[in-house]
């Protein structure tokens, strides 16, 4: 019984693997990971086949072990539709001598795309982001704080505080510097967690509790009225052509690829909007010609896709939805007029 049992499953296996990935429920594109969460739970969710793991193993090969994806993590849930429109890179407006740069054209991506993790992927704001309080200890003391614990905030009645209410905690990196110029352009801010206050105990001290960690929580970390943060963009061409570079990663890596997360200097005055898409390229270079004895200009290379999140008046955050390079800081980013 039990053989039979297993050669049923390993056919039923092999013409799913064979059958490939129907349109997911809803027609979400991309789950974000919850814990507790398996690729055999999501096939479940969205498939009701949980037999339908190993396509979407496929489907997502930054995946090294399929027994384990962490919360957070992103999983594509269908292929990008292919469209007949392909954008090239605009005028590269930092350098002297702006002009018109050939670059090798991008593969398309489908018209939607929704993202639900609510702020962790963090932002570069143009000055210090403003706090209004500190995590000063908790309550057993631990260096290392999470969701569940019960941490102390220098908040109290005379800031209007009352039970209940909801904190984003945050830290705010060295001020960044601009790849090219080395011009200060603005500071990193890392949204780690979430609290809620439980009991206000002074003027300048309340109880709280971590209800989200998406970092590791530690004394002296931030904390600021709750942001209402994107949870879900539906991506869409840009209004004009503008470019601008690559200033940072969230993980502060030297490389980005699919499924980072990485901060662009464009923001809301340069006309981006939650959604926007860009394409990556490589800044041009120059390469001497020994035939002319003189400099010739190499192109960008085409690197991948980017959407954008949160954007800010001068900066955005942007999710990595394709590459077929490494990406790094100083790379060009232009955004797309057509899909």
């Amino acid at each position: 019984m039990r053989t039979a049992l297993l050669l049923v499953l390993l056919v039923a296996g092999g013409v799913v693997w064979a059958q490939g990935l129907p349109e997911p429920k809803g027609g979400q594109a991309v789950y974000v990971v919850k814990p507790g969460d398996t690729l055999w739970d999501i096939t479940q969710r969205f498939y009701d086949n949980p037999l339908l793991w190993p396509r979407l193993w496929e489907l997502n090969p930054y995946i090294d072990d399929p027994n384990r994806i962490f919360p957070g993590d992103l999983i594509t849930l269908k292929r990008p539709v292919a469209t007949a429109q392909a954008p090239q890179l605009p005028v590269v407006k930092l350098t002297p001598a702006a002009r018109q740069r050939s670059v090798e054209a991008p593969p398309a991506l489908p018209p939607v795309f929704y993202l639900s993790t609510g702020g962790r992927e963090g932002f570069v704001s143009p000055d210090e982001w403003e706090h209004m309080g500190t995590v000063l200890s908790s309550e057993p003391p631990k260096i290392l704080l999470g969701e569940g614990d019960r941490i102390y905030i220098n908040v109290g009645s005379a800031d209007g505080v009352r039970p209940g209410d909801e904190f984003t905690i945050f830290r705010t990196s060295k001020r960044l510097h601009h790849p090219h110029t080395g011009r200060k352009v603005g500071y990193k801010v890392a949204v780690i967690g979430e609290a809620r206050v439980e009991t206000v105990l002074g003027k300048r001290l309340s109880a709280a509790v971590i209800t989200e960690s998406y970092r590791e929580i530690t004394r002296g970390a931030r904390v600021r009225p709750r942001e209402a943060f994107v949870k879900e963009v539906i991506m869409k061409g840009g209004t004009q052509r503008v470019d601008g570079v690559v200033i940072d990663s969230m993980q502060g890596v030297e490389f980005a690829g699919r499924g980072d997360v990485i901060y662009v200097d464009l923001g809301s005055e340069d006309g981006l909007r939650s959604g926007t898409v860009l394409s990556v390229y490589k800044y041009p270079r120059s390469a001497y010609d020994p035939d002319i004895d003189d400099t010739v200009t190499i192109p960008g290379a085409y690197l991948g896709r980017v959407i954008a999140l949160d954007v800010g008046t001068e900066f955005a955050t942007c999710f990595v939805l394709e590459s077929n390079r490494q990406i790094e800081k100083g790379d060009v980013v232009a955004v797309d007029l057509e899909l």
